[in-house]
């Protein structure tokens, strides 16, 4: 069978989607800065690293990580990437409860 053949026969399951309103995603955004915000301080005062050390070891600014603690910032990828590798630990458990 080719792709063609194979996308235009394989099911797939729909469900309803509909989009949130711009109150609920603002308010999910501003949840998840004030989970990250709680998690980057506990695992940066467990190290007992001040935000100057942590910024150097990750080889950011010093104010992201303010910013970031602050919940007034949303990290880029990159920047969760280099946060996590200096504090030992996955990108994804930053964002996980």
């Amino acid at each position: 069978m080719t792709k063609t053949a194979t996308k235009a026969t394989a099911k797939t399951t729909s469900r309803s989607v509909s989009k949130p309103s711009e109150t609920s995603l603002k308010r999910d955004v501003q949840n998840m800065r004030n989970e990250l915000a709680d998690r980057l301080f506990t695992l940066r005062s467990k190290h007992d690293l001040s935000q100057a050390s942590l910024a150097e070891l990750a080889g950011i600014d010093r104010k992201t990580i303010n910013r970031i603690e602050n919940g007034h910032f949303s990290p880029a990828l990159d920047t969760l990437v280099r946060l996590s590798s200096a504090l030992g630990v996955t990108p994804s458990s930053l964002l996980k409860a």
